[in-house]
């Protein structure tokens, strides 16, 4: 028992600390993960991403780091943010892509209707 006792204390004082750390660690995997295979990546799975991503900001959010800390937390959120925009950009690209070939539709639609 007496030796149980140190043991439990370390390891409650290791769970303390262990939070701030995970959080930043969490955010470090989510980048890694997002610039390696968000290539092949569906509409569901950009969702979920950015409800993990979200969920990670926050838990952060709740810890102090030193501005060393900042600083690398802060190159992993823009280089996640980077990824998104990336994302969101194709998307609108393809979506503008889909809407003018959809207008060039209309319009002939349209003069082939005039025509008759």
């Amino acid at each position: 028992m007496k030796k149980i006792l140190p043991l439990l204390f370390v390891t409650f004082l290791l769970a303390a600390c262990h939070p701030q750390q995970t959080a930043k660690e969490d955010l470090q995997k989510f980048t890694e993960r997002i610039e390696q295979k968000s290539d092949k990546w569906s509409d569901a799975d950009w969702d979920d991403a950015a409800m993990h991503y979200s969920e990670i900001c926050q838990t952060i959010e709740r810890y102090d780091y030193s501005d060393e800390e900042l600083r690398e937390i802060g190159k992993l959120k823009g280089r996640c943010l980077a990824k998104f925009s990336k994302h969101s950009f194709d998307e609108g690209t393809k979506g503008m892509h889909d809407a003018y070939i959809e207008l060039g539709g209309a319009l002939e639609g349209l003069f082939e209707g005039l025509g008759k």
